[in-house]
């Protein structure tokens, strides 16, 4: 497909669009406001309309999943403010979240609220997580330790799986393209007498452009449910995760036969209690296990192979408790982490452990019909690190002509990882936790029922920071940092069901040198016109801008700046019977080149296109 070709279509939908928005306001069907009754279980521990909370919150829900095609939930991030993702290359490849100019280890990941990030040197890998089976994916931005502990220092991201529902219901999803694309995706869900259950696979496998850059992904997703009384449900939920990606070069290094694989593997037993109207208990069993194999038959060096297993145990209980205008929750948590690691020279890790026991409080109080207060505290101790106490209080007020403002204050931490504390020769049993100071202040204003905007302003200063000490040749807490940055959210309802979205964030990160931390842009953003053109197609057109900002060159190994570019991922689909559509998407619409990561070139254009049928 020519860069003209794609040009034309481009234009002629955004003419469309503008028709739709002219006859959408002609016919006068503008209901719905443009800021929706969402609700978030991330932010407070249960299920509250984000008007109540004061915080930034964001939530992709599944019609969005599926206006968008995206098959990973990292390409869906890149919409977030606040969010900088960076992908190593090609699908596949190993991709890292920057949240509000934090680490990408210090943004938490929660699966249904099990934890996954890893126990080895700490963060995810974003490669991995498709959005297959979920309902929607929370983002909730800041610190948040006071509620979900270690990690939370940049922000928390939920993903949500879905729940089977009354009566037979299901879809498929197949769609193949260019560089071998294959994709599939299934799910069934069920509900009826008591019982749930919710069934989804999906599997996505292509290759990129160069000799050994082949990718492939596959995920399992159950859950099932039994529920009796009002409120009370108890489940098992089990997730496989299983990854394949091979690695082209390593700096200057072509690399023919190197690869890499990995399998993530959660069973979860989450219950509810509703002891009465005011009073709930809620629990969590679960057990994380991962796998991770790396093979290079022709490194000269002999770092032919490496094995590590890393694996997270988890209990938590929470007791919600509704008294007047008190929402207030309390509880505990405790977990185990666990690393077995060995290379070609042998075991590294061996069942290294920590195990961290946790307690957690927080409240929020309506004030008033127009005035929230949200405060809590958590306290963490560790078997190997210490204790930590990490407090958060927040503050919303909804005033006239529609404005509402918000002000906040915490603090959050990241504990070291097994492999800062244990790898042999560069571990430092004596680490302490990585800590962080936050503020924020931010606005919302409702301009019309169609149209808002939010706005936030943020500082956060980074204390003991874990990083190589040259001087030891071990890990030492020896650095700080720190972050202002803006942020602000535009939504557009054209019509509808046309939405026009826009986000942008500007961050000013320093180190203790005075540089500007890694892989963090100073500015960045995105558009998105998405939502039903006609009666039968439905779109969406995204567009992301990244800025300049320092990297690290890969064959140099020296300090340098990354330009900035801007791409656009286009996907339609088209109603042809009741329950069937098919879709087209095209991947880098312009076939611009760039590279998220120097020395890893972003792929070009890729056009694929499929069918997706649903029954219910």
């Amino acid at each position: 497909m020519s860069r003209r070709t794609v040009s034309m279509v481009v234009i002629s939908l955004l003419l469309l669009s503008a028709g739709r928005v002219f006859a959408g306001e002609k016919a006068k069907k503008q209901k719905k406001k443009v800021f929706t009754d969402q609700v978030t279980v991330t932010a407070t521990g249960e299920k509250t309309p984000i008007a109540d909370v004061p915080a930034a919150v964001t939530v992709i829900d599944r019609r969005q999943m599926d206006d968008a095609q995206d098959d990973t939930v990292a390409d869906l991030l890149r919409r977030v403010p606040g969010v900088t993702v960076m992908r190593s290359g090609d699908l596949g490849s190993v991709t890292s979240v920057f949240t509000r100019g934090t680490n990408s280890t210090q943004t938490l990941v929660l699966f249904d609220g099990v934890r996954l990030n890893s126990p080895y040197f700490g963060g995810y890998d974003f490669s991995q997580l498709a959005t297959a089976g979920l309902s929607r994916i929370e983002m909730v931005r800041g610190p948040y330790s006071a509620l979900w502990g270690a990690d939370a220092v940049g922000g928390v991201i939920n993903l949500v799986p879905e729940r089977g529902r009354p009566g037979l219901q299901g879809s498929m999803l197949t769609e193949g393209g260019e560089d071998s694309w294959s994709r599939f995706e299934g799910r069934l869900s069920y509900a009826g007498h008591g019982y749930d259950l919710f069934l989804s696979g999906s599997h996505r496998d292509g290759r990129g452009q160069l000799i050994n850059s082949g990718f492939g992904l596959s995920q399992g997703l159950l859950d099932l449910g039994w529920s009796w009384g009002e409120g009370n449900r108890v489940a098992l939920v089990a997730q496989d995760l299983a990854a394949d990606t091979e690695i082209p070069f390593t700096g200057p290094t072509v690399t023919p036969r190197r690869h890499q694989s990995s399998d993530q593997t959660l069973a979860a037993v989450p219950i509810t209690w509703r002891i009465s109207k005011q009073w709930t208990v809620t629990a969590t069993l679960a057990h994380v296990e991962r796998d991770f194999s790396f093979r290079d038959p022709d490194d000269p060096f002999g770092f032919t192979r490496s094995d590590t297993r890393p694996n997270t145990s988890q209990a938590r209980v929470a007791s919600l408790h509704h008294l007047g205008r008190h929402a207030l929750t309390w509880g505990g948590e405790w977990r185990r982490d666990t690393v077995d690691d060995s290379s070609s020279f042998g075991t590294n890790l061996s069942d290294r452990s920590t195990i961290v026991q946790s307690a957690f409080v927080q409240d929020l109080w309506r004030v008033t019909d127009t005035v929230r207060l949200l405060a809590g505290a958590r306290w963490d101790d560790a078997d190997r690190w210490g204790s930590q106490v990490s407090p958060r209080i927040g503050a919303g007020w909804a005033f006239a002509g529609g404005w509402e403002a918000r002000v906040s204050y915490g603090e959050a931490f990241r504990q070291p990882s097994v492999g800062e504390l244990y790898f042999p020769f560069s571990g430092n049993p004596g680490l302490r936790a990585e800590t962080s100071r936050s503020w924020e202040v931010g606005v919302r204003r409702t301009l019309s029922p169609r149209i808002g905007f939010e706005l936030s302003f943020f500082s956060t200063h980074l204390d003991d920071l874990i990083d190589f000490d040259f001087a030891s040749f071990a890990f030492a807490n020896i650095t700080h940092a720190r972050i202002r940055g803006a942020e602000t959210d535009v939504s557009w309802r054209l019509a509808e069901d046309l939405d026009l979205s826009a986000q942008a964030t500007w961050l000013d990160t320093r180190d203790e040198a005075g540089k500007s931390l890694l892989r963090r842009p100073r500015w960045s953003g995105s558009i998105t016109l998405a939502g039903h053109l006609c009666d039968r197609l439905r779109l969406d057109l995204t567009a992301v801008v990244m800025g300049r900002r320092d990297d690290v060159d890969p064959a140099a190994f020296e300090r340098s700046s990354a330009p900035g570019f801007v791409t656009a991922d286009l996907a339609l689909a088209w109603r042809v019977l009741p329950g069937a559509e098919l879709t087209l998407r095209t991947i880098n619409l312009f076939d611009r080149r760039y590279q998220e990561v120097l020395g890893y070139p972003a792929p070009r254009q890729r056009v694929l296109g499929g069918v997706r049928v649903r029954f219910d």
